[in-house]
Parts: C-alpha cells; sequence; structure tokens
C-alpha cells in the first residue's frame, strides 16, 4: 500500500474490512483527485482524520464489534466538503469534529449515539447544543435521527437556519406533549419548503410535533409520512387526511401538501451509494432511490 497510487481514483468505499489507521491515511494520502469517501463498518482504524482540497462527501459508520471501530473523525480542512453523512452508528461514544469546512450543505443522519459534534465554534452534546457562538448557513439539508421532540429538532433549526429540507427518523419513541404556540424562526420563516417524517404512527405527540411545523413554516410546500406497510393501509391513511384537516384553517403555508408512503426498510436509513453519488443533491431523497430491494 505503501507504493500504491491512484490519481484518477474519485470514490472510495471501504466496508467491513480490517484496516489499520496508518494504511487509511496512507492511502487517502495518494488518491489526489478523491471527491467521495465512504467508511462502513470497518475495524481498526479508530481516529479518522481528513485534510483534503477535492472531497466533496463523506460518509462513515462504525462497526458491530467495539474492538477496533472507529471512534472520531476530525476534518481539518475540507474547503470543497458539501456532505457530511454519518451512517448507522452503533455506538453512543463517537466524536465528530469539523474544523474547516465551509461549503458543508448537507448534513446527517444526527444522532444521540454522536457524543459530541463540533461545527466550528458549534457544540453538540448528544444531540443538545452545548456551545453555539455562531450559526451554519451553509446547511440546507439536515436529517435527524431523533424522538419527535420538539425541543431537539428546534434547537437545531436556530443553528441551522437556512435548511430547506428536513428529514426525521423518529424510531425512538417517547410520550413528548409538544405543545407549541406560534413562533418566529428564520428557517420555518423563510426557508423550509420540505419536512420528511419516517416511522409516522399517527398518536397525539406526532400530531403536536407535526402540527408545529404546519402553523409555524410560511413556505412549507411539502410533508411526507412513512410509516410501516402492515399499518399505511388506504383506511389509515383517510383517517390521518382527517387528523390533519383539523388543521387547515391555521396552515401558515396554504399550498402545503400530505404525502403518505409505506415504505420503508428495517433501518430506513441513507443508502451507502447514495452517499457517493454526486449526481444527485440530495442522498436522503427516497424518490431518486434505485435501490430499495438491497442492504442498506
Amino acid at each position: 500500500m505503501e507504493t500504491a497510487y491512484f490519481p484518477k481514483l474519485k470514490q472510495l468505499t471501504l466496508s467491513n474490512v480490517i484496516i489499520a489507521d496508518s494504511t487509511l491515511h496512507g492511502l487517502l494520502s495518494q488518491c489526489p483527485v478523491l471527491e467521495s469517501l465512504v467508511l462502513a463498518g470497518n475495524r481498526g482504524c479508530r481516529l479518522l482524520r481528513i485534510s483534503s482540497l477535492t472531497l466533496r462527501s463523506i460518509g462513515v459508520s462504525n462497526s458491530c464489534f467495539k474492538d477496533g471501530m472507529l471512534e472520531e473523525v476530525i476534518i481539518e480542512d475540507a474547503p470543497l466538503l458539501e456532505r457530511l453523512t454519518p451512517h448507522t452508528m452503533r455506538d453512543g461514544g463517537f466524536v465528530i469534529r469539523v474544523i474547516q469546512a465551509p461549503k458543508l450543505k448537507t448534513l446527517g443522519y444526527l444522532s444521540h449515539r454522536i457524543s459530541i459534534l463540533e461545527l466550528g465554534t458549534m457544540v453538540f452534546q448528544k444531540m443538545v447544543p452545548a456551545s453555539m457562538c455562531n450559526v451554519s448557513r451553509t446547511v440546507k439539508i439536515l436529517a435527524l435521527d431523533t424522538a419527535p421532540d420538539l425541543d431537539v429538532v428546534i434547537n437545531f433549526i436556530k443553528c441551522f437556519p437556512c435548511v430547506e429540507k428536513l428529514y426525521i427518523v423518529a424510531f425512538i419513541q417517547g410520550n413528548f406533549k409538544n405543545v407549541r404556540r406560534y413562533v418566529s424562526l428564520e428557517c420555518l420563516d423563510v426557508h423550509l419548503k420540505m419536512v420528511e417524517f419516517i416511522n409516522y404512527q399517527g398518536n397525539m405527540t406526532d400530531l403536536n410535533f407535526i402540527k408545529f411545523f404546519v402553523v409555524n413554516a410560511q413556505v412549507l410546500e411539502s410533508m411526507k409520512f412513512v410509516a410501516r406497510h402492515d399499518k399505511c393501509d388506504a383506511k389509515w391513511i383517510k383517517k390521518q387526511h382527517e387528523k390533519l384537516q383539523l388543521y387547515a384553517g391555521a396552515r401558515a403555508s396554504r399550498g402545503v401538501t400530505f404525502d403518505f408512503q409505506a415504505n420503508y426498510q428495517a433501518c430506513s436509513l441513507v443508502h451507502m451509494k447514495h452517499i457517493s453519488d454526486l449526481s444527485t443533491d440530495d442522498p436522503f431523497d427516497r424518490s431518486l432511490c434505485r435501490c430499495r430491494d438491497e442492504e442498506m
């Protein structure tokens, strides 16, 4: 590996391999035009340091084996990085530190399994903002793996005020009141156009969560609800539409549409192929997915 050189390699995916820190960093140093890097479930490299003038997309997930799993990613300098995708984190101690990535546009899935997330001067500890000297205005697409808890989501859209597309994967359930009144936030007033809610149950917690966006998001165009196949039949969908119609008079955006889909796999997170596919702006958009029957 020390003598290998890959002058034309633009995409690199390593999945379920054993590779040492020094070997991986040596490999990356020999890829001068690399644009996309995906590391999924590998062992042997605990700390990944990235300094690249060409990388546009990075996707990482750690191994189900604690021995030798990836624990920390430090992006020291990535002037072209647009997409950072932590994928299927299996441990609660993962750390991501982004020092320089001025063009970061797409971020997620963020979850409580990322114990520390640093973006410049912003610091999150398990989804809770601990320090926020500045906000990030470059992020347009944000994906969160969290319970339907408005407190968590509102904190994030305050930190990322220019988000246009928000994805919520709510496999974690809880009894959240989610009682929020009318609020004015830049994200809701000016930017947010689409919300997708995966693992929608249709209970009061979910409805109150959705109501917040319906009555506050001024330019909202679409809300998508993804539910289990065994629940999402025509009768159930009709009932959900009836519940949502109760908010019709309070809609901030009169043109918003509601779409229900019975379509998610076991984990329903972004497919590895989408992370490295730079021909699409949004790796989370399932309408563009051509690999639904493949393993995530």
